[in-house]
């Protein structure tokens, strides 16, 4: 039986084998981890330390378990080698289904590049649904003059990462990268900052942010459980952020947690970090809101309910700021969204937009 491969051979995944590699973990001291406050002393690469998991799980224990995914997570390094294999050892397999098999458990490999001023997307690993793990050549630079080249490497959204090795030339030279930019943002929110339903890692809201403001942007997405507990004020709170973003309402403000959770929350918070300015959204507009009366009422009571927070707050003499998630999508809302709720890429784009626009209005 045939198959698209037959007619298209740039769909299929290319069999590529390692020459003369010398294969590292990518926990190794010459590559950059960012994104995460998790020492790389424990175990897989992911967002919330054992210690946070351990305080969060009883309160919240999806958190705790999402907490062992990668989203926004990166790894940046320049090298001059020509080839560049990753294999990735994972958690379980694809299962989502409204998203791609990239995005979930795959990476994209970024290098910067001065032509376009800035990273550049050059491949993503493609490997078999049913696997979990892969080995994989990520670029084809053996054509290309050899030289000092900056690299990201976006790890997967939707998946907990066990082991990571990088394959480079033997003789090549590697080194971390740092951001230009030692400014440090935390973004807490629900699937939609976890990164649900980018095409692949780097579409993520954070990790566009951070590419466009050369700066670390942790990932305090966790899908379905951003509930505002008091103690993820503390663990966040701890993480000696320069700013924060909060965009919990498509979970917490499904009932009245937002509204029972929302000040201990920020007290938590500011009592560990009191200067950090604080931006809370409200949600986007959902397809369903175009025949769900009881969803846009709750929408209209915590859009007010997050302004008069911040308010209050303001008069305690924090730095906090309201931004309308309403006003994001403009003209048809439907089409930035993969499933009516999660955005697609389009939608990605657009809320890192917005994002960028209130965060620089804080720093500014």
């Amino acid at each position: 039986m045939k198959s698209v491969f037959d007619f298209d051979k740039n769909l299929a995944m290319e069999d590529r084998t390692p020459h003369d590699v010398v294969w590292r973990d990518a926990k190794d001291e010459r590559f950059g981890i960012y994104n995460t406050d998790v020492p790389r002393g424990e175990a897989g690469i992911q967002r919330l330390t054992k210690a946070e998991q351990q305080l969060i799980w009883p309160v919240n224990d999806g958190e705790g378990w999402l907490g062992q995914h990668s989203a926004g997570i990166q790894i940046k390094f320049e090298t001059d080698s020509r080839q560049i294999f990753i294999h990735v050892k994972l958690r379980s397999k694809f299962d989502m289904t409204n998203m791609t098999q990239i995005g979930q458990c795959g990476m994209d490999l970024y290098v910067y590049d001065e032509r376009i001023g800035g990273y550049g997307m050059i491949e993503v690993a493609r490997y078999q649904f049913d696997a979990d793990e892969y080995e994989l050549s990520m670029n084809r630079m053996e054509k290309l003059p050899r030289k000092m080249r900056k690299y990201i490497f976006n790890l997967p959204l939707y998946m907990a990462v066990d082991e990571m090795k990088i394959g480079l030339d033997r003789d090549a030279a590697v080194r971390p990268v740092p951001f230009g930019n030692e400014m440090r943002i935390g973004v807490y929110g629900t699937s939609i900052v976890h990164g649900c339903s980018a095409s692949r890692p780097g579409m993520a809201t954070t990790n566009i942010l951070s590419r466009r403001l050369d700066c670390e942007v942790l990932n305090f997405g966790f899908s379905g459980c951003a509930m505002m507990e008091k103690e993820m004020g503390e663990i966040i709170g701890d993480r000696k952020l320069d700013l924060l973003l909060v965009d919990v309402e498509p979970n917490a403000g499904c009932d009245e947690r937002l509204r029972d959770n929302a000040e201990p929350f920020l007290d938590a918070f500011f009592e560990r970090n009191p200067s950090a300015p604080v931006i809370l959204y409200s949600r986007i507009l959902f397809s369903l809101d175009l025949f769900d009366e009881y969803r846009v009422k709750m929408a209209d009571y915590y859009r007010a309910f997050l302004r008069n927070l911040a308010k209050k707050y303001r008069k305690r003499g924090f730095r906090i700021r309201f931004e309308d998630g309403s006003k994001i999508f403009k003209g048809n809302y439907t089409e930035f969204t993969t499933d009516g709720i999660h955005p697609n890429d389009v939608g990605m784009v657009a809320l890192a937009d917005s994002y960028e626009r209130a965060i620089r209005r804080v720093i500014q």
